[in-house]
């Protein structure tokens, strides 16, 4: 993924619309809530990849004491991995920008608002997750996140009244599943937490007296029985969100007000066109003969079936369309509604038969109805509904095996077979109308609530010999491979299998959202981890790789930045109640890296502030990992400082962070050096290029810099390192930013003189800079680091000298001025530059201390090289600069050129050994000779007094 600058500054997208992602994240902890059980881990962890400095950069990898390595050893221009065993791939972040299209077209403000909820929540601090208060925290946190997809969905439906466009409705639809799904998940997840539900015998009360209601029975199942108890949750998770009958249903009028109107007029004219013997005196259609035969002769609720004959056509469409009328309602879980419809459209005996359908009540006996509005048997148990003397009926379970009877009927309309195979448990009948995923869930947990409440009256002999001699729907059979509903754990995994593979709502299956409720539903939101784990592995091989193209898809594709945001903080909340997400599990191991996959998705979008809160969430090591590539994609100071207060607020190692980001920067870029040309084209610090690598480096140094004494050593440390690579590559002008990033003067104590600073001098004794530096390593770094600072000052020096020099000379003014000037800047660089090449880093070369294995720190055959680099330059440099100052200074100093070759020459220095080993020494000579001459000239030039005695040995007679 790319990397950035700024919260309000991204990078490159996901490409169209998807991010690139290949991480490796390990490790998980607590007890199973959503999963049946753990799955295997991977073979092999999987490597970050990284886009070349035009791509984007990805985020995470193993845990590797020495870098990060690559073993792929091609470049193919796109996507190179970071982390492997070997080599490391020459790949580099591009800089931050802000490209136009994909994630960046959108302000993502849910991203920030489930961030709000997740800060916000009292869960972050619960010391124990196994806590009641944790554990009310937990639904608190759930509810939240409910409220957030709320008002998105309010949000999305405000700004697009009073029409949707297709873009708009697809919205509207996410927001309301999602919505949907938070419910899902609190429900669910309460529930499964719930340690209280046990089984328990009939008390007594109920198991002795014949006369209790069954409702009583029922309530104590539900109390005691997890799980009829989750089931009855489900079914009445999908009766909430079923659509509301009033909407679907604006015009009662189309139903007709009963009594087969057409039907009583047919019969009533026929009545009349008959005579006394009852002949017809007229004819009935074109071919004559009386009404016809299919149509029934009485009026009687029972007469179609009793006399299997139909309605007119239009009783039969008004007979249609209320049974789907009442489906609906039996469908929102709303029986009373039902019953209410049908006396209003005038068939009050259709009301009074689905009065079968609730337990006989009798306050004399039962007492006072509990109030459960909510009920899985859909009926209004509140205390406004109640009604004086005996409700119900006794003999209900001989009333469903009547209604099972109905829906099998033959010649029975399909919406007609659809209620009463509702109102008694039967699948087969239903499963026909039913559109839906929800509604094809709603038919096989129907079916289930009813037969497992059955079996449960059966078991207390609460079934009458009569009851159990007519024919019911086997759910059991139909439900269960081992026969035993309760004993069974595969029921529900079988059920959302089923809709997945059912032709009728296979797409809709395939509706992320949808898998997401299935995988909750189903104890199997762990193997739902576990592929979207296998899509981060796959994209790791192929960038290409599209997870709803291949074969088997689930519908789910971890590069859709909503579906990841629901799945990670449905393992944010897991995590924190310490459930299903033990450490050193592969589940664990999965569930952090999704999590990373969400940070670098943040890092995508901009939202740089928030990935504190969520790497605080993983595991130290990995939350390490994680901040070490996101800290080097920052570059405004303010935003680092922030980040660091936030790294600090949410617990995190914020100084392994800073070491792991220096240790990316140092490793990523590793290859860009060692394999460019050595060579300098020009000694100047500010007419180099600073490229993308040399800017990581910085970045890396400027963080470690934040970390104040305790990565003092550590920065110093790799400053040497990061100015190696620089001077031995000749880039001068990224040297002298490292100089300006972390100076000597800030890491020595007060009053310290850094011309005196050097191993074995008496600022290393002072009691507080040894607070800091207490190793002998540590000391002889700080000193390696002084001594590049005293090298890039003299190149500053330089720099003015020859600047002052290639000015044009103003006629206006005097030549006196510009000779005073040029005399300061040629004192100045004298001085400096004469100092570097009498002494520079001998002393840091003969106190070169043991150095422990696989530190970040130069190493002395580096200084050798950077010496034997830069010494002849700096002599070729000190040399012209006698020469310019020669001819604009004064003459006599022409004579330093001859002096500086003592200094050469000096067998006690190191200069001549640098010009030995780079076989320069015939190339000073030939400088020096051209010199010479130039002295002898100006010493015999009679304008020139007293020029000789400045001459020395050279003076020449």
């Amino acid at each position: 993924m790319a990397p950035m600058a700024t919260s309000n500054s991204p990078a490159l997208a996901f490409g169209s619309q998807k991010p690139t992602f290949s991480f490796n994240m390990r490790n998980s902890r607590g007890s199973s809530l959503f999963s049946g059980g753990p799955t295997a881990a991977g073979a092999a962890g999987p490597r970050v990849q990284v886009q070349q400095m035009e791509g984007s950069w990805d985020i995470m990898g193993d845990d590797t004491s020495d870098g990060i390595r690559n073993d792929n050893e091609e470049d193919d221009g796109s996507r190179a991995s970071i982390f492997g065993d070997d080599e490391q791939e020459e790949t580099m972040p591009h800089s931050p920008g802000a490209p136009d299209g994909g994630i960046f077209d959108q302000d993502w403000p849910e991203v920030d608002a489930f961030a709000i909820a997740l800060n916000s929540s009292n869960l972050l601090q619960s010391a124990d997750p196994n806590s009641t208060q944790a554990a009310i925290s937990g639904y608190d946190l759930i509810e939240r996140f409910q409220n957030v997809s709320g008002t998105q969905l309010d949000g999305v439906r405000a700004a697009h009244t009073p029409t949707l466009s297709h873009e708009s409705a697809a919205d509207v639809a996410h927001w309301e599943l999602e919505h949907q799904t938070w419910e899902l998940f609190g429900t669910l997840s309460s529930h499964r937490l719930n340690v209280g539900i046990q089984a328990q015998d009939l008390p007594a009360e109920l198991a002795n007296n014949k006369y209790t209601s069954n409702q009583r029975l029922r309530q104590h199942l539900r109390e005691t029985d997890a799980k009829f108890q989750e089931w009855c949750l489900i079914m009445q998770w999908l009766c909430k969100y079923a659509p509301d009958p009033l909407d679907l249903f604006d015009n009662i009028d189309e139903i007709g007000k009963g009594g087969w109107m057409y039907t009583k007029e047919s019969l009533k004219a026929e009545k009349r066109l008959r005579g006394k013997k009852g002949k017809a005196t007229l004819v009935f259609g074109s071919l004559g003969g009386g009404r016809p035969s299919n149509k029934i002769t009485e009026l009687d609720p029972d007469a179609p079936s009793r006399q299997r004959k139909r309605l007119e056509d239009e009783d039969e469409e008004s007979e249609r369309f209320l049974f789907r009328a009442i489906w609906v309602f039996l469908r929102k879980g709303d029986l009373k509604g039902a019953k209410a419809l049908c006396a209003e459209v005038g068939e009050f005996w259709r009301a009074a038969s689905l009065d079968g359908g609730e337990e006989a009540w009798d306050p004399m006996v039962d007492g006072q109805r509990f109030d459960n509005q909510s009920d899985e048997e859909s009926m209004d148990m509140s205390e406004n509904s109640q009604a004086e003397g005996v409700t119900g009926t006794r003999r209900r379970e001989l009333w469903k095996r009547m209604c099972y009877a109905i829906a099998h009927r033959s010649g029975a309309e399909q919406w007609e077979k659809a209620v009463y195979g509702t109102l008694c448990g039967d699948f087969e009948s239903v499963i026909p109308v039913c559109a839906s995923w929800e509604d094809h869930l709603f038919a096989h947990m129907n079916s289930l609530v009813e037969e497992y409440y059955s079996q449960y009256l059966l078991r207390h002999g609460r079934l009458s010999p009569a009851a159990m001699s007519f024919p019911a729907f086997d759910s059991t059979a139909f439900h269960s491979r081992i026969g035993n509903l309760a004993e069974d754990e595969t029921v529900l995994s079988r059920i959302i299998d089923s809709l997945a593979s059912s032709d009728h709502i296979k797409a809709e299956s395939r509706v992320p959202l949808r898998v997401i409720q299935g995988s909750l539903i189903s104890l199997r939101f762990h193997e739902l981890v576990d592929e979207l784990y296998r899509q981060l592995l796959a994209f790791r091989d192929n960038p290409d790789y599209d997870p709803l193209h291949e074969e088997g898809s689930i519908g789910v594709d971890v590069t859709d930045c909503r579906n990841l945001r629901i799945v990670v903080h449905i393992l944010l909340v897991l995590q924190l109640l310490n459930a299903g997400f033990t450490e050193n599990t592969p589940f664990h191991t999965q569930a952090e890296f999704l999590i990373a996959a969400y940070i670098e998705f943040l890092a995508e979008a901009g939202k740089l502030k928030l990935i504190p809160l969520y790497a605080g969430r993983l595991s130290p090591q990995k939350a390490i990992d994680v901040m070490g590539v996101i800290l080097n994609k920052i570059r405004e100071a303010p935003l680092r400082l922030e980040l660091l207060g936030l790294m600090r607020t949410h617990n995190i190692d914020y100084v392994g962070c800073l070491k792991k980001g220096m240790e990316i920067a140092l490793d990523l870029t590793k290859n860009h050096y060692e394999n460019e040309r050595r060579h300098v084209a020009t000694l100047s610090v500010t007419a180099g290029e600073i490229l993308e690598e040399d800017n990581l480096l910085i970045q890396g140094l400027e963080w470690l810099v934040l970390g104040g004494d305790e990565l003092k050593v550590e920065s110093v440390k790799c400053a040497t390192v990061i100015y190696k690579r620089l001077l031995l590559s000749g880039r001068l002008a990224a040297a002298k930013r490292v100089s300006q990033t972390i100076r000597s003067t800030d890491l020595i104590p007060e009053g310290g003189d850094i011309n005196d600073f050097a191993p074995g001098k008496g600022i290393m004794e002072d009691d507080e800079f040894r607070g800091v530096f207490d190793y002998e390593v540590d000391q002889w770094a700080l000193a390696v680091m002084i001594e590049m600072e005293v090298f890039i000052q003299a190149l500053d020096e330089l720099e003015v000298w020859n600047e002052l020099l290639g000015q044009k000379t103003d006629r206006h003014h005097p030549d006196r001025a510009r000779k005073a000037a040029l005399s300061e800047a040629y004192n100045s660089t004298n001085h400096k530059l004469g100092k570097v090449l009498r002494s520079w880093l001998d002393e840091t070369l003969s106190t070169v201390p043991s150095f422990p294995p696989q530190s970040h720190i130069i190493d002395p055959a580096s200084i050798v090289a950077i010496r034997n680099m830069y010494i002849p330059e700096l002599t070729f440099a000190l040399h012209d600069v006698y020469i310019e100052a020669g001819k604009h200074v004064s003459k006599s100093l022409l004579g330093n050129t001859l002096e500086l070759a003592t200094v050469v020459a000096d067998p006690n220095r190191s200069v001549l050994k640098c010009f030995t080993e780079t076989a320069r020494v015939e190339e000073y000579l030939k400088a020096l000779g051209l010199a010479s001459r130039s002295v002898l000239g100006a010493a015999g030039a009679p304008s020139e007094k007293n020029i000789n005695k400045g001459l020395g040995i050279w003076k020449v007679r």
